[in-house]
């Protein structure tokens, strides 16, 4: 079975709860399986991760906002297990593992739809029992981490080179289909986007973005396009050819 967690809730975040669902196929039809606060704890902001050496699922979540929260799941991946360890208060987390086995998550601080810095933290632990986060900084070194959120981070692996990470986030008020214009670089910089945050939920769009491991830190750059088989090549930026707009500062 393929399962399915989500944000189970209302406009005014009355109920916190998360929501569980299964199918046969990733693309559905899903059937509901359960609604509840895991672990009898409120939970906003959520997100699962499934440890690539042994195949035990985890369960994310901002508790209340208050804290973070993380929790193992059932062999059936239905329900949570109790809470094994926690941590400060951010959203957005997108766990994974590195195959040298240190444990990365990516988050964001708490500023409603608004963007801010990215957070990265290095798990100094051996395992999410007691992971001993160390933060690392913003890897983007954007303000407004490029108006993004996260909400994954995959594995993968090309068809020739070694694999490596996307860090994978919602672009919640600034999206600009078509890419041209003043709005697309408010989508570069934080500039304040022409529309109402209902109307940009509405047109939300994601941000997919190589994430590179150097020998003393983790960088995430902008790029206009990239190839998914050849991510790292070393052609200039394509913001970096363009005069900024009347009016953007940096």
């Amino acid at each position: 079975k393929f399962v399915m967690w989500f944000h189970l809730d209302d406009f005014m975040y009355t109920y916190r709860c998360a929501g569980v669902a299964q199918s046969s196929s990733p693309t559905g039809p899903f059937e509901y399986v359960n609604g509840m606060q895991p672990d009898g704890l409120p939970s906003l902001d959520m997100s699962l991760f499934q440890d690539p050496l042994d195949g035990q699922a985890y369960f994310v979540r901002s508790v209340d906002n208050k804290y973070v929260g993380i929790s193992r799941l059932s062999r059936d991946y239905l329900y949570s297990t109790g809470m094994i360890s926690n941590h400060s208060v951010f959203e957005g987390m997108a766990l994974f593992r590195h195959p040298n086995g240190t444990y990365y998550i990516a988050t964001s601080h708490l500023t409603g739809w608004n963007p801010n810095p990215l957070m990265f933290f290095r798990a100094n632990g051996k395992s999410l029992d007691d992971p001993q986060w160390v933060e690392m900084g913003n890897p983007t070194a954007n303000n407004a981490s490029f108006n993004t959120q996260p909400t994954y981070v995959l594995q993968y692996r090309p068809m020739v080179g070694l694999p490596y990470f996307v860090y994978m986030a919602d672009n919640w008020l600034y999206c600009d289909k078509s890419h041209t214009g003043p709005a697309r670089w408010g989508y570069l910089w934080g500039w304040r986007a022409r529309h109402t945050t209902t109307d940009a939920l509405r047109d939300a769009c994601y941000v997919w973005l190589p994430i590179e491991f150097k020998k003393d830190r983790i960088e995430i750059r902008y790029r206009e396009e990239w190839d998914l088989e050849d991510p790292f090549d070393e052609r200039p930026d394509y913001i970096y050819d363009r005069q900024l707009p009347e009016g953007v500062f940096v």
